[in-house]
C-alpha cells in the first residue's frame, strides 16, 4: 500500500472513530461479520496498515462476534451467547464486557493523547491483547511509537541495535522496548527519512527471524556464502534472547545444539535407532544392540518439558501452545510426586503459556541434501508434519525397544515424536547434484531461505582487518565476476563465487593488493570454476575469459 493511502486511511479512520467519541462506542460499531465490514476491530486489524496483527485468536479483541461458534470449555475462562464471544475477566454478560474493553481502549487513547508524553507503562499495565492495544496506541499517537507490536520482534531488533536494556522477563516489556527504540529513533531519525514507518520497516526486518517463522528451515545458496556460520550465529542469538526473555540464565548453549554433517553412506540407524555391535563389558566379545542414533538422542533431552506434562496429564486434552503456568500449578499440586523439570516459575504470571518456558534446541544438519532423505528420515515424514504428542509414531524398531531406548511408553505401547522446542535446520549447496534428493513432501515440510553472497559481510571483514584499500580493489572485480557467472548460459545463479572464498588474509598475510587477488583465484577461484566446467566445450577458454575479467584489470 502506497504511503499516501495509508495515510489517507488513517485520517479516515481517526474521523470515524475520533478519540473523544469513544465512549458512545457501540457493540455493533466496535465488532461485526459479513462481507462488507467496517467496525473498529476490522479497521484495526485487517484495514490498515502500520504493523500486522493479524492472525491468532479473536479473543485479543476482548470481545467479538463470530460467524462460527467457537470452542470453548469451562477451563477456558470465555463464554459466549448466539452471536458474541468475549474472555470471562472482562464481565459475566456481553454488555458488562464490551463496557469493560471499551474502558480500556479510551484509557490506551488517553495514555498516547495531549500534551503530555507517551505514558508506556501506563499502556502497559491496561488488560487487552498485547498486539491489538500496542496498535490502537500507535494509531491514536500521531506516529510516535515503533509500528512494531511482537515482543519477540521488538526484542531481537533492539538487540540488534544495541539498546536491548539488561533485565528479566517480567521487566523487559513492550513497554520499555518501544522506549528504548523510540529514543533510538528520535537520535537518528534523519537516517530514515524522518519516517518512523520506515523505521519500523528496519525494526521488523531485523526482529523477524525466520527461527520465528518456523522450527524446520533449509538454508541453500551458492558455495562460499557462509550458510553453516550464519546458522550458528543465529541460533545462539536465539537462544540468548529467549534466555533474557524468560529470565532463566543458567542454562548453557552448547547443551542445546547439536551438528551432524550427512553424506551419502547416513543411514536411519545412523539418525534414528538401529541395531548396532557392542563390545560385552570386560570382554573382548561383542553383541547385537538396539541403540539409539543422535537424532533421537537428541529429542530425549529436548523433550523431558514436554514428556513431564504428558505424564501429569496435562496434554492429553489440550495442545501444548494453550497450556497455561497455572494449569501447570494446578496439576502439579495434584501429583506432586512428579518431579518438574522446570527449574523455577516462581516469577511467571499465571496466564503465561508454558511454551515462554521451554527452551529452545536447536539441530543443525550441514550439507543434509547429501544423504537419502527417505531413508534417512523414514517415517520421520509424519512427525516434521505433526510435532508433539499428537504426531507421536512407531518407529521401525519400537517393538525392540527397552529400558533407555524407549522414548515415550503409553500402555505397552512405544512411541517417538519430535517435540516442539526443537528447531532443526538444514543447509545445502544448490549445485550439488544430490539436491534431487529433496522430493515435494519434504521440500514443504520445510521454510526455504536463500542465502546469497554478501557484500556487506566482505566491506566488514576488509575494515576489522584494517585493509580498506585490498577491500576498495578486490571486491568490485569480485562483484564483476559474479555478474558474468550470474549471466552465463552454462551457470547462472547458483554458480556465484561465495564472498568466503575473499576472507582468507590469515591464509595469505603481508600480500601486496595485486598478489592476494592472483592467489585467491589460483588457489580458490579457479579450481571450482574448473569443477563447474568439467565436462563442457571449450572449459578452458571459458576459464581464461573469466581470469582475464577478474586478474587482468
Amino acid at each position: 500500500m502506497a504511503e499516501k493511502d495509508e495515510k489517507g486511511l488513517l485520517n479516515e479512520f481517526l474521523d470515524k472513530f475520533p478519540a473523544d467519541k469513544l465512549s458512545n462506542l457501540k457493540l455493533e460499531e466496535y465488532t461485526s461479520t459479513g462481507s462488507n465490514r467496517k467496525d473498529f476491530t476490522y479497521w484495526v486489524e485487517m484495514k490498515l496498515g502500520f504493523g500486522g496483527i493479524k492472525g491468532g485468536s479473536s479473543f485479543k479483541f476482548g470481545i467479538y462476534k463470530y460467524n462460527k461458534k467457537p470452542k470453548t470449555d469451562k477451563k477456558s475462562g470465555n463464554l459466549f451467547d448466539c452471536e458474541h464471544a468475549w474472555a470471562k475477566k472482562y464481565g459475566e454478560t456481553k454488555e458488562i464486557a464490551f463496557n469493560t474493553v471499551r474502558t480500556r481502549i479510551i484509557k490506551v487513547v488517553e495514555a498516547v493523547s495531549g500534551p503530555q508524553k507517551i505514558d508506556y507503562d501506563g499502556i502497559e499495565k491496561i488488560d487487552l491483547g498485547d498486539a491489538f492495544k500496542w496498535k490502537i496506541a500507535f494509531l491514536y499517537s500521531k506516529s510516535s511509537l515503533v509500528p512494531v507490536y511482537q515482543k519477540e520482534a521488538l526484542v531481537t531488533a533492539a538487540n540488534r541495535i544495541g539498546v536491548l536494556p539488561k533485565a528479566g522477563k517480567n521487566k523487559i516489556t513492550i513497554a520499555v522496548l518501544q522506549k528504548a527504540l523510540m529514543d533510538y529513533y528520535d537520535q537518528h531519525s534523519a537516517d530514515y527519512g524522518n519516517d518512523i514507518n520506515c523505521f519500523g520497516s528496519y525494526v521488523w526486518q531485523l526482529g523477524t527471524t525466520n527461527l520465528s517463522q518456523s522450527n524446520q528451515i533449509i538454508k541453500y545458496g551458492a558455495p562460499g556464502t557462509g550458510k553453516t556460520f550464519t546458522v550458528k550465529n543465529e541460533v545462539e542469538e536465539y537462544f540468548d534472547i529467549w534466555k533474557l526473555d524468560s529470565g532463566i540464565s543458567h542454562l548453557n548453549f552448547e547443551d542445546h545444539y547439536e551438528f551432524v554433517q550427512f553424506h551419502p553412506s547416513y543411514s536411519y540407524e545412523d539418525f534414528i535407532e538401529g541395531i548396532k555391535p557392542i563390545i560385552i563389558p570386560g570382554s573382548s566379545t561383542t553383541e547385537l544392540k538396539l541403540r539409539d542414533g543422535i537424532f533421537k538422542s537428541f529429542c530425549k533431552r529436548a523433550a523431558k518439558y514436554e514428556l513431564w506434562l504428558l505424564k501429569i496429564g496435562l496434554l492429553k486434552d489440550k495442545s501444548l501452545d494453550e497450556v497455561t503456568i497455572q494449569d501447570v500449578k494446578a496439576a502439579q499440586e495434584e501429583k506432586s510426586k512428579e518431579e518438574s523439570p522446570f527449574i523455577s516459575l516462581d516469577n511467571a504470571k499465571d496466564d503465561d503459556l508454558i511454551t515462554d518456558y521451554i527452551p529452545p534446541y536447536f539441530f543443525v544438519i550441514d550439507e543434509i541434501n547429501r544423504a537419502d532423505l527417505s531413508r534417512v528420515f523414514g517415517e520421520l515424514m509424519y512427525c516434521l508434519e505433526y510435532r508433539g504428542y499428537k504426531g507421536r509414531i512407531k518407529t521401525q524398531y519400537s517393538e525392540l525397544e527397552s529400558g533407555d531406548t524407549i522414548f515415550y511408553e503409553d500402555g505397552k505401547q512405544h512411541y517417538f515424536f519430535i517435540p516442539n522446542n526443537v528447531y532443526i535446520i538444514g543447509t545445502m549447496n544448490t549445485i550439488d547434484r544430490s539436491i534431487e534428493s529433496f522430493d515435494f513432501a519434504l521440500r514443504r515440510r520445510f521454510l526455504w531461505q536463500r542465502i546469497d553472497p554478501n557484500e556487506k559481510v566482505l566491506k566488514e571483514y576488509f575494515d576489522k582487518k584494517g585493509e580498506n584499500e585490498l577491500a576498495d580493489f578486490i571486491i568490485p572485480l569480485w562483484k564483476e565476476l559474479n555478474k558474468k557467472i550470474y549471466d552465463h548460459p552454462l551457470l547462472g545463479e547458483d554458480y556465484q563465487i561465495g564472498h568466503s572464498y575473499l576472507m582468507k588474509l590469515d591464509k595469505y598475510p603481508n600480500c601486496t593488493k595485486t598478489s592476494y587477488r592472483d592467489v585467491i583465484w589460483d588457489n580458490h577461484i579457479q579450481p571450482i570454476l574448473e569443477e563447474y566446467f568439467r565436462g563442457t566445450v571449450g572449459a578452458k577458454d571459458q576459464i581464461k575469459k573469466l581470469k582475464e575479467d577478474f586478474c587482468e584489470k
